[in-house]
């Protein structure tokens, strides 16, 4: 299992509104994003730091869902404060 960790800042007073975009995103992007086990969305409100960690099947899965992600970075980055991080990791244990 291969996991995505995205880190953004959103504008604090505007996390209720990015928390809306996100929520009518990811049940759209889903079903085109193959392999995409779920998605977990954390915000600080305070600081407006977002971290958005998503589970895939497999790295390939992942790469593959590239172009999904471009389309929700230009739907959400008009959110955004600063250029967004992505790190990858293996997922080495889930309960």
């Amino acid at each position: 299992m291969h996991a995505r960790v995205n880190t953004a800042r959103v504008a604090p007073d505007q996390i209720n509104e990015f928390a809306a975009a996100i929520r009518a995103l990811v049940p759209r992007a889903k079903p085109q994003s193959p392999g995409m086990q779920s998605a977990l969305v954390l915000a600080d409100r305070g600081s407006g730091k977002v971290v958005l960690v998503s589970r895939w099947d497999s790295e390939a899965a992942g790469d593959a869902a590239e172009p999904m992600y471009q389309e929700a970075m230009r739907e959400l980055g008009r959110f955004l404060t600063e250029p967004p991080t992505r790190e990858r990791y293996d997922v080495l244990l889930e309960e």
